[in-house]
């Protein structure tokens, strides 16, 4: 379902959640239903047919050859009993496959002991289940997770994730808050029923995610289903999902005070945007440095500690204020949030005092200089190997840099590589004029166009996108990139209209992109057939290829494929007919993986002539100087 659609859905369905709450409730429950069903008849069917089988052989073997004539009559069907099985097995996996524990570092009690307290004294006056982990990460986040103990169903248990880097940024009052939010959707703040149906949508969320990973037929059977129901199933429940975050506003400042949430809300959304510019700042060092810092954690907790000058505050909140909602977002934007705490409306662009102490240093005391250690040095470890390599590309950049600045009169080649390199190494550099020049020596160059599109974006000049639309027409490739800034160009501007305008032909090409991959990567007998059209040499190197690893072939075709989708991509298929030696051996798979591992011109699909692919023997041979041997 695209967004299009779906964004349409949810218009109508939030008219009639108005009109009749209740009617529309008994929608979702029958939907909720109807996805368990769904799964527990596919369950059942397959079931029942292995039961059949297993009945069937069992008749053969305890009659004494009596019940040989059923065999005769229906042996084949024991056939399906290994896709029935696999059917079953991908069926429960959907349910009772268990899912990645959340992954932090553990706190105990006695770690800190003014958390758990906070944690104790939210539990009673919110009436909702414990937590069995409290865990600590380096995002600028808070979460609670369910882990469900059999899978997607029965015996959750609850995870407090907590971001050290957001509890830097925070008063203990306002942490709590965040928390509190988070746990009102477990706690049923807003109805059992609607926090049923939030955990609901994560296991479809789950189930989805993890049927990415099933096989066979009968896997993509399941995937066909879930693809078809998960889409309706949060369209429906997007309306409830997104009352359920106003309600969980609500129970927070019935826990803290309004006054609080709304600073809360606000702390968040400038917390998120200062550490970016500090990550920026750090990411910047790799130039200079070899190896990453070990104390990252530290660092953020003294940046976090200092007040950003207020106009820069100011900006990142009217940032926030001005964002508008996107399709399947289910958490309102900030501005309709503080909206609905009392007293909040009149005080949106207030900035929240800073804190005096933040809920790191207050709820975790002794234990936060070892946990902000901790994390520091895991960072460190994760990005050390891809910092290095960048540090090393860098330095080899900077070097081809310097050899291009000395050239007196560089070649369109030169010319451009400098350029890039200059954005790349120099990006405070203001480079309009540069790329003005060598757009105007080169008129027809798309990358240059869009280099100078992008920085004139970046300038807030609109002329940019005169230069992207240029970049489009001379060069396809140029679509998604410049899609993505023109987007990113008029989000900043908070223009929705020509914001979603823009996105929506990103989404458009990227769908086009994606089909043309799957046509070109998967071979289908179906597809036109053209001769190859190489020249001489490349046929030659062709032949030879086949001579050097192709024992045992009898027959070889090259053809190119002709895709629907883009008829104009070249692709390329070379169908093999091998010899009865080479069959009896099972050489097929040998023959081509040998052969796969050579370059061939352009994209090539390698296949037998069997099974599958017995079909293109004769539109293979039909095809004028297809045959090679």
């Amino acid at each position: 379902m695209d967004d299009a659609r779906f964004e349409q859905m949810v218009a109508r369905l939030e008219q009639e959640s108005l009109a009749a709450p209740r009617s529309y409730q008994l929608k979702v429950a029958l939907l909720a239903l109807l996805g368990l069903g769904v799964l527990a008849l596919i369950v059942g069917i397959a079931g029942l047919g292995l039961l059949i089988l297993a009945g069937l052989a069992l008749a053969v073997l305890l009659s004494g050859g009596k019940a040989l004539i059923l065999l005769v009559k229906f042996g084949k069907l024991l056939l399906l009993a290994v896709p029935l099985w696999l059917l079953v097995r991908s069926a429960f996996k959907a349910l009772f496959l268990r899912l990645p524990a959340p992954q932090g570092l553990a706190l105990q009690r006695r770690d800190a002991p003014e958390l758990f307290a906070a944690i104790d004294r939210m539990r009673r006056q919110m009436k909702g289940p414990r937590f069995h982990q409290v865990l600590i990460t380096d995002e600028v986040n808070a979460a609670v997770v369910q882990r469900p103990l059999l899978g997607l169903i029965g015996f959750p248990r609850n995870y407090l994730i907590l971001g050290l880097p957001l509890l830097e940024s925070l008063s203990p009052e306002e942490a709590l808050a965040v928390v509190a939010h988070e746990y009102g959707h477990l706690a049923g703040s807003h109805s059992r029923f609607a926090a049923f149906i939030y955990r609901l949508r994560l296991s479809w969320a789950n189930i989805q995610a993890l049927g990415q990973q099933w096989q066979g037929w009968s896997g993509r059977l399941l995937q066909r289903i879930v693809d078809w129901y998960a889409p309706y199933f949060n369209a429906y429940t997007f309306v409830l999902a997104r009352a359920n975050e106003y309600q969980a506003d609500r129970a927070s400042a019935e826990l803290v005070g309004a006054e609080v949430a709304a600073r809360a809300l606000k702390r968040v959304n400038l917390a998120a945007p200062q550490y970016q510019a500090f990550m920026q700042d750090t990411l910047a060092g790799i130039r200079h440095a070899p190896v990453p810092p070990e104390d990252l954690a530290r660092r953020w907790a003294e940046t976090a500690r200092q007040t950003p000058p207020e106009a820069t505050s100011h900006q990142w909140l009217q940032s926030a204020l001005q964002r508008q909602s996107q399709a399947q977002d289910t958490h309102p934007v900030l501005s309709l949030r503080l909206q609905a705490l009392p007293g909040e409306a009149q005080r949106l662009e207030e900035l929240p005092p800073p804190p005096e102490r933040s809920a790191a240093d207050v709820w975790l005391g002794e234990t936060g200089p070892a946990l902000r250690q901790r994390l520091g040095l895991q960072w460190c470890e994760q990005v050390g190997t891809a910092w290095a390599e960048r540090h090393a590309e860098l330095a080899e950049q900077a070097k081809r840099l310097a050899e291009l600045s000395l050239l007196e009169a560089p070649d369109r080649e030169q010319h451009l590589t400098l350029l890039q390199l200059r954005r790349e190494l120099e990006p405070e550099t203001d480079a309009v004029a540069a790329y003005a020049a060598f757009n105007a020596q080169y008129p027809d160059d798309s990358v240059g166009l869009f280099l100078e599109g992008v920085s004139r974006l970046k300038r807030d000049d609109e002329q940019g996108l005169a230069l992207l639309e240029r970049a489009i027409v001379l060069d396809e490739a140029a679509i998604l990139p410049a899609c993505e800034s023109a987007c990113n160009f008029f989000g900043a501007r908070n223009d929705a209209e020509r914001a979603k305008s823009w996105a929506q032909r990103w989404h458009a090409r990227q769908a086009f992109e994606q089909g043309r991959e799957r046509e070109r990567d998967e071979l289908d007998p179906r597809h036109e057939l053209r001769p190859a059209g190489l020249d001489a040499e490349a046929l030659e190197r062709v032949r030879g290829l086949l001579q050097r690893h192709g024992q045992g072939v009898e027959r070889a075709y090259l053809a190119r494929r002709v895709l629907p989708t883009d008829p104009t991509l070249p692709t390329y298929v070379l169908g093999l007919q091998l010899g009865l030696w080479a069959r009896l051996r099972k050489r097929q798979q040998a023959i081509v993986d040998a052969l796969a591992r050579d370059e061939w011109p352009d994209h090539t699909i390698i296949c037998v002539l069997q099974d599958r692919y017995k079909p293109l023997r004769k539109k293979l041979a039909a095809v004028p100087g297809a045959r090679l041997i």
